[in-house]
């Protein structure tokens, strides 16, 4: 395995966030030139249920960015995901579409994997609730932390993207920190 160390790397950085049910996704952003809602898009998701599993899918993820010319980027589920939360929601989908017109019924049940994968990655599937604070180089990183530990947020882990930085937290009153994104529910980005 060639990149063995930059998964090691990976690995230690996100440690925290390797264990338990993740969805895992190597994609083409739309504005780095990725075309959404078409069959030849250039995104893969696969779910772990491990740390291992974690480590062999971010390898493999690793080695399909390297031999592609297109500027992939490499998320994971920032909070763990229930699976038998995500299997309710899922039959609760499947239900509703019985209900549907018989096209629309027919395509659910032709993209049936990404449909359970959607329901998976619902907000009320998750099995925690950290928050990401997704900012460019508006604020910086001091002022943030600064008025996170004013409010006795307990700051996660923090790492530099491509264009700012993202802060992850314990959850708490997004309110309280006005005129900052605060994601609930995000995507970590492992490498980009």
């Amino acid at each position: 395995m060639k990149n063995e160390k930059k998964v090691e790397k990976i690995m230690v950085k996100f440690s925290d966030f390797t264990y338990g049910v993740r969805m895992i996704m190597l994609i083409h952003r739309n504005k780095e030139g990725g075309k959404s809602n078409r069959p030849d898009r250039k995104a893969k998701r696969k779910i772990s249920t491990n740390r291992e599993e974690f480590r062999e899918i971010l390898s493999e993820f690793l080695e399909l960015k390297e031999a592609s010319k297109l500027p992939l980027r490499i998320y994971s589920s920032v909070n763990a995901r229930n699976f038998e939360k995500g299997i309710r929601e899922f039959k609760r989908l499947q239900l509703e579409a019985d209900y549907k017109e018989i096209d629309v019924r027919y395509k659910f049940f032709l993209d049936i994997k990404n449909r359970f994968l959607s329901a998976l990655m619902k907000p009320n599937s998750r099995d925690e609730t950290y928050f990401l604070i997704d900012y460019d180089d508006t604020y910086s990183v001091k002022e943030i932390e600064g008025r996170l530990k004013e409010l006795g947020v307990k700051i996660l882990l923090r790492y530099k993207t491509k264009n700012g930085w993202h802060i992850i937290t314990e959850s708490f009153n997004p309110n309280e920190m006005g005129g900052i994104e605060i994601k609930k529910d995000a995507l970590l980005l492992l490498d980009f």
